[in-house]
């Protein structure tokens, strides 16, 4: 192998422990038992040609009636990988797909390729992670199979509509209101946002009187506690134990933490609310314990698809499980184990690793061929993958004639400076490029801020992707309170969102109001009792106005009524009220889709309209022409021509709280990976000389570009390329 750019002597690793080797040498095992199952377009065409009884298993592109009859191009449409995938639909089967390798083409034309051979469509089930990579998948099949369903007698008839898809929270939500007779839960129940769950977490804080003042050690705030039970849950980790490793700070509270999770438990069931664990976890233990309920939904889905299998948490993972367990349900998993990052979010990268342990009997197809990179990156692209410590072999590559040019790797004395270099790029490649063309990505959120004022400086339009949420503004979650309250009388923590909004109005009083409409069958009458509150007044127009809105026929009228009553109280609560009133008119547009409240709700809960978007130029432009400024994590999924990936100094890329725990920095070299994976045609890899914070000094370059060889890439004329050549020794710096 070729030298790397920069010497590594000077960076320190982990050391790994005995837990660590052993968990690697299992993954190893797993990997390779999978490996030894690989199916590829060629290893297939030999074995049917010397299988002369045409074994059902080994029906392929060669001698397939589906293909020669279809009216759909299969052949034509897919490279031979993509069609083995598309056409294996027996068994259970995982598609390691590398980045910019047509993942969703190929999910698109197998569910094609299965309706065509006989599948019904309320029998295939395809779970995703977002709401829009469902819905184009299903469009897609849709615009295939036009022709064929008006065409063919055996097709004619089938509604396409009836295929299952969706994320995983929608899916399981569906299922338990559809099924919660069998279940025997309340079919009308909310669900709560990460925020939601933080304010019940808080009420019942102050409920139990869990003082934060006069302790030893602070107790943690409400969005720690979210995160602490939200993680404990996604990765099958008891509290006290989560705690103790990865939280000592607070081991001190563990006996109240853990009998407040219980409680918040406990309330939930109470009131009929479900937060985003619980939806996915709860149709998991009915699955576990329901053996009717398991069979319905095992005998409902007989194909099933799940795309980037690699951010699946445990609870997913049992789902997936659970309803694939039998033989003759054909399950095939796409993922990439190169872009598993979102272990913050409870992801387990193991779920992909391991998946041959799953199912011993699976087969492994690779999708290789890179529609999206030029050759010279996909070069370095392939370096940074065998640095990859744990993963399935695979190398991209591109059919493009042109190499393209190499990543350009650029180092300047300070941020400033950095900034300067991207704002300069971009001018002088403008000609060529819309500002589209062009993104910023950044390994945290705050690296990005000299960037934003030097394109404010030079007039260079961009968009910040980022920020605060649509559905997790204040005055959103105000007005969704008021018709969470009309859907589900029993939801105290929207109660106490809109009784607190009122003067006069505290967490006592919030407290005995709602305790007396969930004890009075839901009824609103309490609200007119004058013993429960001073402020009669208010109180009283939120009586007049909830029954107005009940009374409307349409869901877009019922919010109309909402917002008018509760647009005064902005008043007087935001400066910027006029500004903020303006999404109302999304809320509305929003209404206008639904027929009825729970579906409203729902859909805002499960795929919130996504409007996290700070535009810096024209705002009159729905789509302005303007450079992505992005975190890698938002970026994943995205590319661009023109690909900057900056702060690249040791310490921030990767973070300096990964550098002492293996798994964390396999992550961070993954998240590496896919930043730099989302370039078309030009990489520009930046730093700074240095970096300064509370946290340290950091002035190396990050240990992931020191230890990709020197050719994959091109270094900048300001940048010395010298390396160290000190000869390795255990002898101290200082000597």
């Amino acid at each position: 192998m070729t030298d790397s750019l920069f010497s590594t002597y000077h960076y320190r690793y982990p050391k790994l422990n005995d837990d660590i080797r052993e968990k690697i040498q299992h993954l190893r095992q797993s990997i390779a038992k999978l490996e030894a199952n690989l199916i590829t377009p060629g290893s297939i065409d030999k074995a049917s040609k010397q299988n002369q009884n045409g074994s059902p298993a080994l029906d392929t592109a060669l001698d397939n009636e589906v293909l020669a009859e279809s009216e759909v191009d299969y052949a034509g449409e897919l490279n031979p990988s993509q069609l083995l995938a598309a056409t294996t639909i027996e068994g259970k089967v995982l598609v390691i797909a590398g980045a910019g390798s047509g993942k969703t083409k190929t999910l698109t034309y197998r569910t094609s390729y299965l309706i065509e051979n006989g599948a019904s469509p309320n029998s295939i089930l395809l779970l995703t992670f977002t709401r829009k990579a469902a819905n184009e998948i299903k469009g897609r099949v849709k615009s295939l199979l036009a022709e064929s369903l008006a065409d063919n007698r055996a097709l004619s008839g089938l509604d396409l509509n009836a295929i299952t898809s969706g994320t995983f929270h929608s899916f399981c939500n569906m299922l338990l209101r559809r099924y919660s007779g069998l279940l025997g839960i309340n079919p009308k129940f909310t669900i709560l946002d990460t925020g939601d769950s933080e304010d019940a977490l808080d009420m019942l804080c102050k409920e139990q009187g869990i003082v934060r003042k006069n302790m030893k050690q602070a107790f943690p705030r409400k969005n720690t506690l979210q995160k602490l039970i939200s993680t404990s849950r996604n990765r099958h980790i008891l509290l006290r134990d989560l705690i103790e490793n990865d939280y000592p700070d607070i081991a001190i509270h563990i006996p109240v933490i853990e009998k407040l999770a219980m409680e918040y438990h406990n309330y939930k069931r109470a009131n009929h609310l479900y937060d985003f664990d619980d939806i996915i976890s709860q149709v998991v233990s009915h699955l576990k314990n329901n053996l009717q309920f398991r069979k319905l939904i095992q005998d409902t889905y007989r194909h099933v698809m799940v795309d980037e299998y690699q951010d699946t948490n445990i609870p997913q993972k049992q789902l997936i499980d659970y309803i694939c367990e039998p033989d003759n349900v054909s399950l095939m998993v796409v993922g990439d184990d190169n872009q598993s990052i979102y272990a913050f979010r409870g992801a387990n990268y193991e779920n992909i690793l391991l998946f041959g342990d799953s199912y011993p009997e699976a087969k492994l197809i690779k999708l290789e061929q890179n529609y999206r990179s030029t050759p010279a990156i996909l070069d370095y692209v392939n370096a940074l993958s065998e640095q990859i410590t744990l993963g399935y072999q695979k190398k991209l590559y591109s059919n493009l004639p042109v190499a393209g040019s190499k990543p350009v790797l650029a180092r300047r004395s300070n941020d400033k400076e950095e900034a300067k270099y991207i704002a300069d790029k971009i001018i002088k490649l403008k000609p060529e490029h819309d500002f589209n063309d062009f993104a910023v990505l950044s390994r945290t959120s705050f690296q990005s801020n000299e960037i934003q004022l030097q394109f404010m400086q030079r007039n260079i339009p961009f968009i910040v992707v980022g920020g605060i949420k649509f559905i997790e503004k204040r005055h959103i979650k105000d007005i969704l309170a008021l018709v969470k309250i009309l859907y589900n009388p029993n939801d105290t923590i929207a109660w106490h969102r809109i009784l607190t909004l009122f003067s006069g109005v505290g967490d006592v009083t919030a407290g005995k109001i709602t305790k007396a409409i969930t004890s009075s069958n839901d009824s609103l009458q309490p609200l007119l009792d004058s013993k429960l509150t001073k402020n009669k007044e208010h109180i009283t127009e939120l009586y007049h106005v909830l029954t107005k809105a009940e009374q409307q026929e349409t869901v877009a009228d019922i919010l109309q009524t909402l917002i008018d009553f509760y647009l005064p109280i902005l008043k007087t609560l935001e400066d910027n009220w006029r500004d903020r009133s303006e999404d109302f008119r999304v809320l509305i547009n929003l209404a206008r889709e639904h027929s009825s409240l729970d579906n409203f709700l729902e859909n805002l809960a499960l795929d919130p309209p996504n409007d996290s978007v700070a535009v810096m130029g024209n705002p009159d432009k729905k789509e302005p022409d303007a450079v992505t400024i992005s975190t890698i994590h938002s970026a994943k999924g995205l590319e661009w021509p023109v690909v900057f990936v900056n702060a690249l100094v040791d310490g921030l890329t990767p973070h300096h709280r990964s550098l002492h725990e293996f798994e964390e920095l396999e992550e961070e070299r993954k998240l590496f990976y896919v930043a730099c994976s989302r370039a078309k045609t030009h990489l520009y890899l930046t730093a700074p000389d240095y970096y300064s914070s509370f946290a340290g000094y950091f002035d190396k370059v990050s240990r992931f570009i020191a230890e990709v060889a020197a050719d994959t890439v091109q270094v900048d004329g300001a940048v010395s390329s010298r390396r160290d050549t000190r000869r390795e020794s255990n002898e101290p710096e200082w000597w």
